[in-house]
């Protein structure tokens, strides 16, 4: 339901931010008995990029007890993964259930605006006051028990009271920017272009793989993600500079980049696919927020942190945080502390979860490093490689296979 309600708001919790990680937040808090109000600035469904799941999302969304929901959706299933080198060399495509064969080793290649308005929906069901059209305008009173926001309702002035605040405004990191706790990364400035192609006739089954394609005229690589039978997310993610330099508009850029990319061009002529709809830029900076939490407030998804997008962890990272903090915010309200060390009690554990994946970006980017000679040379790390591939680090033993990734690089540097 979204509520339209007169006059300034009371509520236990404000969350600010209206995709994954907010509405799962609003759900976990809402379910718990307590008064939520979740706001978003635009109005669902919103167009929004991250079509490619990781497998490890299904775990968060059987703990909400929503995945039945997302297998009514019909998306394609996301069954795998395949790398295109620089050469235009493909990998054979890496399939998550040759390593597990239970169903939830696969995900899906979804809308996101179909995605986040469910489960948006979700958070109205489960009793969180879904306001719609709701744009932060400041934090105006930082008081723990009892801050203040000023919000603009479709043009009107509102404030809104809560004991307890959430940053899940995405990239634009509200509270994080409030409190001059954004903390830009110093590597790798890229920037996305991204846009879609159709067909008249159904190209994609409804079972499908991912396709990264490296590009070393844009310093970067391409994705291919079918998000329905007859259309293909076609995106690029380089260097800023370099990519700027090439045209003097989005479509010109990306269109020039995918004609210097054989494989790219290639696969788009295949399936007869014609290009429809807008090009769309982001910048792609990693960045992460100095603390995760303070006196009543707590930040999740985009709005704590980014790393590259190559291997989708966009979602996993906003339903996970998400996940985390609303039980943190529950806690809290239960005993009364809002500390920043009990809302963010959690962080610490995440943050080394996340640094295995922000690793394999790294590896990712190194010219040196090749994944395919690594296994070929060490195949009991397949599977840890596998549970990497997945996002399955969360609520796992730690890994060595980073550490066996060093010995083998400096084995490889004695060699040559």
């Amino acid at each position: 339901m979204n509520y339209s309600v007169a006059g300034d708001i009371v509520c236990d919790c404000l969350v600010i931010g209206g995709g994954p990680a907010g509405s799962v937040s609003a759900s976990i808090i809402a379910e718990a008995g307590y008064d939520v109000v979740l706001i978003e600035r635009a109005i669902h469904p919103r167009p929004h990029v991250g079509e490619s799941l990781m497998p490890a999302t299904n775990e968060v969304l059987e703990h909400l007890g929503v995945q039945s929901r997302i297998d009514d959706l019909k998306f394609i299933r996301k069954v795998g993964v395949q790398f295109v080198n620089a050469a235009g060399k493909a990998s054979s495509p890496f399939f998550f259930r040759k390593h597990d064969d239970r169903p939830d080793s696969e995900t899906w290649h979804v809308d996101r605006a179909t995605l986040d308005h469910c489960l948006f929906e979700v958070a109205s069901e489960k009793g969180a006051r879904t306001m719609e059209s709701v744009r932060f305008l400041k934090l105006e009173r930082n008081e723990p028990g009892n801050h203040q926001v000023l919000v603009d309702d479709k043009g009107e002035a509102r404030k809104i009271t809560a004991k307890v605040l959430i940053d899940a405004s995405g990239q634009q990191s509200v509270l994080a920017k409030h409190f001059s706790i954004k903390e830009m990364e110093p590597i790798r400035k890229n920037i996305s272009i991204w846009t879609y192609y159709h067909s008249s006739e159904e190209v994609f089954s409804n079972q499908a793989i991912t396709i990264i394609a490296r590009t070393k005229e844009a310093n970067g690589w391409f994705w291919l993600i079918p998000v329905d039978s007859k259309t293909l997310s076609v995106g690029l993610v380089g260097d800023v500079a370099t990519i700027h330099a090439k045209a003097a508009t989005n479509a010109d850029r990306l269109l020039d980049f995918v004609k210097q990319n054989e494989f790219v061009d290639d696969y788009i002529a295949s399936l007869n696919l014609t290009q429809f709809g807008d090009f769309i830029a982001a910048k792609d900076f990693s960045y992460k927020a100095s603390q995760p939490a303070g006196d009543g407030w707590v930040l999740t998804g985009d709005a704590l942190g980014f790393i590259d997008p190559v291997y989708s962890t966009g979602v996993l990272f906003a339903l996970k945080t998400g996940e985390l903090a609303g039980e943190a915010v529950v806690d809290c309200l239960k005993t009364g502390d809002l500390s920043k060390q009990k809302l963010g009690s959690w962080y610490p554990e995440y943050d080394e979860k996340v640094d295995l994946l922000r690793k394999l970006v790294d590896l990712f980017y190194d010219s040196q490093f090749s994944f395919g000679s690594f296994i070929s040379d060490n195949p009991d790390c397949s599977y840890q490689l596998a549970d990497l591939l997945m996002g399955r680090v969360f609520g796992r033993e730690s890994t060595d296979f980073f550490e066996k990734v060093a010995a083998w690089k400096n084995q490889q540097t004695q060699l040559t």
